[in-house]
């Protein structure tokens, strides 16, 4: 069963409530959910929501992976399957397929997002793409052991971070985080 656009409300809404000072930024999401198709589905446009992990070990190291296509180092995330029920869900079902994370060995953080990140995506036109924008919902999830949370492969290289080298707003919430739990010093 596919998230429907009244659940993206639904985690719309309780991420304002959570996060009042981003109301600004969620308001074109829930307008976009509210009058368009499907706002999970990659071929909305002009925008849609993505999921991301950010799984973090007992010392509050952040989990990233290689992205072979960019070579850049991420948190695990990306599109959302017509097959996903929830948007957590989601966002763990793509750390599991894109960082190998072993599902029954995380917790996540809540049902809200920890973060939404509004991104400008360049156009693909290779992939008949054009510039949209991506709401980047953000799951938090918690490992005991980060060498159990992670199945070794030989095709995805994974690193641990300390979160204040995340940028941006998620990398300052996830530094804010660590401190409060008094484990960053």
């Amino acid at each position: 069963m596919a998230v429907t656009n009244n659940a993206v409300i639904g985690v719309a809404l309780g991420y304002i409530e959570a996060n009042p000072d981003e109301v600004d930024l969620m308001r074109s999401l829930v307008v976009l959910a509210l009058h368009g198709p499907s706002i999970t589905a990659r071929s909305t446009m002009p925008a849609h929501v993505t999921c991301r992990a950010a799984i973090v070990s007992p010392d509050w190291r952040v989990l990233e992976i290689l992205e072979p296509s960019t070579a850049v180092w991420r948190m695990p995330g990306g599109h959302v399957d017509a097959d996903d029920s929830s948007l957590l869900g989601a966002a763990l079902g793509l750390a599991a397929r894109r960082a190998g994370v072993e599902a029954d060995a995380v917790i996540p953080g809540g049902i809200l997002p920890f973060d939404v990140e509004v991104r400008i995506v360049d156009a693909a036109p290779i992939l008949g793409e054009p510039e949209h924008v991506h709401y980047d919902m953000t799951y938090l999830f918690h490992v005991e052991d980060r060498s159990l949370a992670v199945r070794e492969s030989a095709t995805t290289q994974v690193r641990w971070v300390a979160p204040e080298l995340i940028s941006g707003q998620l990398g300052a919430k996830l530094t804010r985080a660590s401190q409060q739990a008094g484990l960053v010093r």
